[in-house]
């Protein structure tokens, strides 16, 4: 039984399963026309065929007009299970798994939960690049996006938690290890969903959020996602001078957070 963790964020999607940390682009393309494309990153280069739908994804839809990165406020959709299944297909060992997901907190909710869970623990028939592959899901577990990466760090206390990704903004609030729900929330808006990204105004916008939700000046604050590099400088300078990102490679930190999770879960 393979236990992995994916990520299956709006810009990119990630895979760990303790062995591979892996990361390839989650923009997704349907039609049923030919399509004569072809991306210099062959390795996730992905013609796929799943329930009566083809398409493509990976570096391939990034090389097409037509492709789209869905972003929004839930992973209860098609395109996000496409991602972990692609994840899956390509990477995972064996065909039968258990995992854990993401959902961003706003909608981390039982309802959302349900319905994610509904979707992937069953059989899946799909095939990329040729290849048919079956793949199992037993278990299937949606953990909060943001909060959870404040698993990787050995703070007691109060911790905030900023997950900064391409098409929202997790705000994470832990005590003692444990995830509080109050001064936990997402922003939905993220590094990608400017017309023109200006970084000091949107690192504004993310502290303001944050400073209205009570988070106090003197606040352990980590960072976390794909923008949480450039963002840092603005927050320390004008909100959270104790800021300072959760990782080496904050890229990283919910999918292997996820796994942490995975590991305790499924053993």
């Amino acid at each position: 039984m393979g236990i992995a963790a994916i990520d299956a964020g709006g810009k990119n999607t990630k895979f760990y399963d303790g062995k591979q940390l892996i990361m390839f682009p989650s923009a997704i393309g349907i039609n049923e026309l030919e399509r004569n494309l072809k991306s210099e990153h062959a390795q996730f280069e992905y013609e796929w065929e799943y329930e009566g739908k083809k398409g493509f994804a990976g570096t391939l839809a990034e090389e097409s007009e037509y492709a789209e990165s869905r972003r929004d406020d839930s992973k209860a959709h098609f395109d996000a299970i496409l991602r972990i299944l692609i994840a899956l297909h390509q990477f995972g060992e064996g065909i039968s798994f258990n995992i854990v997901v993401g959902q961003p907190i706003e909608t981390h909710n039982e309802t959302e939960k349900i319905a994610i869970k509904t979707m992937l623990q069953r059989r899946h028939d799909l095939t990329i690049n040729g290849k048919a592959k079956t793949i199992i899901i037993n278990r299937c577990e949606v953990t909060p996006e943001g909060a959870t990466a404040g698993l990787l760090t050995v703070e007691q206390g109060l911790v905030r938690i900023i997950d900064i990704g391409s098409g929202s903004v997790n705000y994470g609030t832990l005590k003692n290890r444990k995830f509080l729900n109050k001064g936990s929330f997402t922003f939905t808006e993220g590094m990608e969903s400017k017309t023109n990204l200006n970084i000091e105004a949107f690192a504004r916008q993310i502290g303001t959020k944050a400073i209205n939700k009570k988070w106090g000046k003197e606040d352990v604050v980590y960072l976390c996602g794909g923008g949480a590099e450039v963002i840092l400088p603005y927050l320390k300078a004008e909100f959270f001078p104790n800021g300072q990102l959760l990782a080496a490679d904050p890229l990283y930190s919910n999918v292997k957070a996820f796994f942490m999770i995975a590991r305790k879960l499924y053993g």
